[in-house]
């Protein structure tokens, strides 16, 4: 499968999105805060709902639902899952904004050495047994915190947890859907945080992370139809949706049918079937590592403690007094598409835990109130022309194609917005696509950008391409040249062919991208200067007169 592999950046995952919340509410964080989510807390809401949709990963969304439906259309980024990339480790971090290396609930099964024993941690049982690990919650004992919901009680702001797993159970989609409708209509600010067990029980049935499946597609049809009925609804309202960890496509390996590996183990492996952590028998460390590397190699990554340790990959953040004593001496972590069973079998189409981008990457969705600038078409108008500037300082509403009319009319009772294009015989196109506020802006924008971009004509042009040409991918690097415009800004334009066809791109750079260095210029932009346009950043860096040319001083 050569999956792509992702560390957490505990600077943008999900540990961060409950701590921009917490900062929000004028409670003390427990770490540091999401730039992406950031932005969109600027304005005042009386209610802020976060709702957790389990093994919802971009990659799900991506194969199951179309760029331009409800959901997708909403995203307005991705942030990393935690390692491991799994329910309890999760779940935990966003409920109390904390790294798993600080909060100790680091995977399904745990080993707690003040018992000296691997625990199931939800079901308080001896893993791979019903018996029970104590007479009290081990978990809870060992390794207490503080969350989200007790900061919030603290600094004097109402909040709620709706659940399966809370006192008083929310069991589908729709009970918190409504349950959260009724909690919003109260007088007080407050926060509302929402957890949906699916789509990760369907995917683990059917798949869906890799490829799209029917299963998968009409489960997250009827969530657009809910979410966006209840959008509909909102009054001061900020909705976040993301997921805790995404999925992958996996095949499954029984441990026990390597009896000669298992005989190297003091216990049972730990933590997660993606992300196992392995005490070995005095002495058999070398024989275990060469056995698990014979069998493993390519499909998992063995590390050391040490080395797992140096990395970070737990968390960046202050480690629990208990967290070293949960690590074994090795770590498995799976970087394609094995997952490691054992005790009992399971037939997991799809899984998670491990580094793919599959299993790491999830994406931030945000609906504000269906008509949030009020019903006065103009101001959305305005707003979309306020973003366009953000990009293209030139912008302005002279340059827009008076052929497009935006219009807020009523529609069977409610209103809508409307879209109109004016053709040359004299006759127009009607667009109702059933759009929120938030959409509407998008599709000005989407109507307008290109027209704002032609009007800032060419103004001079430094090529960068090599006189000996550049091959990629079976394509031949026609252009790539970096151009200042008349209106001002810069861009990049990169064009490129093969016998059949061929395509181009221009790369418009905001004014905060110009704005810092030379060198900052070519770190922020990752996607031009990665090597996939036949060219990279260090290439740019050495190349005589660019800086010079993009208006940078030394």
């Amino acid at each position: 499968m050569n999956n792509y592999t992702v560390e957490p950046d505990y600077k943008e995952s999900i540990v961060n999105l409950p701590n921009s919340i917490l900062k929000y509410f004028g409670a003390e964080p427990a770490g540091d805060t999401s730039d992406l989510l950031d932005k969109y807390l600027k304005e005042e809401y009386k209610n802020v709902i976060l709702l957790i949709l389990d093994g919802m990963g971009s990659s799900v969304l991506v194969w199951n639902t179309d760029r331009r439906e409800y959901l997708p259309s909403h995203s307005v980024g991705y942030v990393d899952s935690v390692f491991p990339s799994a329910t309890v480790a999760a779940t935990t971090s966003l409920m109390t904004g904390l790294q798993p290396c600080e909060h100790g609930w680091i995977g399904w099964d745990v080993y707690y050495k003040d018992i000296d024993q691997v625990v199931t941690v939800y079901k308080n049982t001896i893993v791979g047994t019903k018996k029970k690990a104590a007479d009290y919650f081990v978990a809870g004992t060992i390794t207490p915190y503080k969350s989200v919901f007790d900061r919030l009680t603290e600094a004097g702001v109402a909040n709620y947890c709706l659940s399966p797993y809370a006192d008083e159970k929310t069991e589908t989609l729709q009970d918190i859907l409504d349950k959260a409708k009724e909690l919003c209509a109260r007088p007080e600010r407050k926060y509302i945080y929402g957890y949906c067990i699916s789509p990760d029980d369907l995917l683990h049935k059917y798949g869906g992370a890799c490829d799209e499946h029917p299963k998968i597609k009409e489960f997250l049809a009827d969530v657009q139809d809910r979410i966006a009925e209840f959008a509909r609804g909102m009054k001061d309202t900020l909705l976040i949706i993301t997921a805790d960890h995404g999925h992958v496509d996996t095949q499954m390996s029984q441990l026990e049918d390597y009896p000669e590996l298992m005989d190297c183990m003091e216990r049972l492996p730990a933590i997660e079937p993606r992300l196992a952590t392995f005490f070995i028998k005095k002495g058999r460390k070398r024989e275990f590592r060469t056995l698990f590397n014979r069998i493993y190699k390519g499909k998992f990554d063995l590390l050391t403690k040490k080395e797992v340790l140096e990395r970070k990959l737990f968390g960046t953040g202050t480690e629990h007094p208990k967290f070293r004593d949960m690590l074994g001496d090795y770590i498995a972590v799976a970087i394609d598409d094995l997952t490691l069973i054992h005790t009992k079998k399971v037939k997991w189409v799809s899984s998670h835990g491990g580094v793919t981008e599959r299993e790491m990457r999830v994406p931030v969705l945000i609906f504000k109130d269906f008509y949030f600038l009020g019903t006065d078409v103009d101001a959305y108008v305005d707003d979309a022309l306020k973003r366009l500037k953000k990009k293209y300082p030139w912008a302005k509403k002279s340059l827009f194609n008076k052929s497009y009319r935006y219009a807020i009319e009523d529609v069977d009772g409610k209103k809508k917005f409307i879209k109109y294009y004016d053709w040359n015989d004299g006759t127009f196109s009607r667009y109702d696509d059933d759009w929120d506020g938030e959409l509407f802006i998008n599709e000005i924008i989407s109507d307008q950008e290109s027209y704002i971009t032609d009007a800032n004509k060419v103004k001079d042009v430094f090529d960068v391409r090599p006189h000996t040409g550049v091959q990629m991918h079976g394509w031949y690097l026609e252009r790539f040249e970096f151009r200042s415009h008349v209106l001002g800004g810069y861009s990049a334009f990169v064009q490129a062919g093969d016998r059949c066809t061929g395509g181009s791109r221009e790369f418009f750079f905001t004014p905060e991208q110009m704005s810092g260095t030379f060198e900052e210029f070519l770190e922020s932009n990752g996607e031009l200067l990665s090597g996939h346009f036949g060219l990279t950043r260090d290439y740019m860096e050495k190349f005589e007169g660019l800086k010079e040319f993009l208006g940078f001083k030394d």
